[in-house]
């Protein structure tokens, strides 16, 4: 039998480790980090609905649900094989607070009265992002919380050979003041914008994009080095030129 086939404990514990690296990858680690800060200062100590737009695989709103039981966590994708996978993991290790629902984020969604909608890192893979915004806006309660991580305009990968396109994109990106005006237009406001996955954890990044294939073992090993950025530029540390913005901005208490 081959190893991808491999079943028995020798097999569970390979493949939970293969989705501890997913979620460790430096920047899915950073995204986690911010928004998991943002919105635990924001909800203090009462029970919130999160909303986790482009929830895609589960692994962020799966890790919230698991740090945070009293929490309440829908992810909507419209990739029903990712969310199938993460009903599987929510189900295996007895979350029942997370739950995953097909949705078109342009269209109006499913449920509203969220106290906090995410939307990291899919804004620049929607063609109507405008129209995804409106969504999410009217998914809030009122001065509910919208967290936003997109790309920076500009970026620009750090390693020679390295992808110079974000996956999946359909446009390169966001300057400040063109997601402050989305945002506006989306009917939010207090709106706050800082850069974000500086030239180290971009480097961390794209080194392990080039060992992703190599067996477990080895990007095991290499998993403190990647590690290491993401955890200087969460205290401030950070060097070099950011590549991407986080963004938050609320509801209207009367809309």
């Amino acid at each position: 039998m081959s190893r991808s086939r491999r079943h028995g404990p020798a097999g569970t514990l390979s493949a939970a480790l293969e989705e501890r690296l997913a979620l460790m990858a430096p920047a899915r680690r950073l995204r986690l980090a911010l928004a998991n800060r943002i919105v635990t200062d924001y909800a203090g100590e009462r029970p919130i609905r999160v909303l986790d737009a482009g929830a895609g695989d589960g692994l962020l709103s799966l890790a919230l649900a698991k740090r945070h039981p009293a929490w309440s966590l829908l992810g909507l994708d419209f990739r029903e094989r990712l969310l199938d996978g993460a009903r599987a993991r929510a189900q295996a290790r007895s979350l029942g607070n997370a739950r995953f629902q097909p949705a078109d984020l342009t269209r109006p969604l499913p449920e509203s009265g969220f106290d906090v909608v995410l939307a990291l890192e899919c804004l620049s893979e929607i063609s109507d992002d405008e129209a995804a915004l409106r969504s999410m806006a009217a998914a809030l309660a009122p001065d509910g919380l919208l967290v936003v991580q997109v790309p920076g305009h500009d970026w620009e990968p750090v390693l020679p050979g390295s992808a110079p396109t974000w996956r999946h994109q359909v446009r390169q990106g966001y300057s400040s003041d063109d997601l402050v005006a989305k945002l506006r237009r989306a009917g939010l406001d207090r709106i706050a914008v800082r850069p974000t996955y500086h030239a180290p954890v971009v480097l961390a990044q794209e080194a392990g994009d080039r060992i992703k294939r190599a067996p477990v073992a080895i990007r095991a090993a290499a998993f403190p080095l990647m590690a290491a950025p993401v955890r200087l530029e969460r205290w401030g540390a950070t060097a070099g030129r950011p590549r991407a913005l986080i963004a938050t901005a609320r509801r209207a208490q009367g809309a």
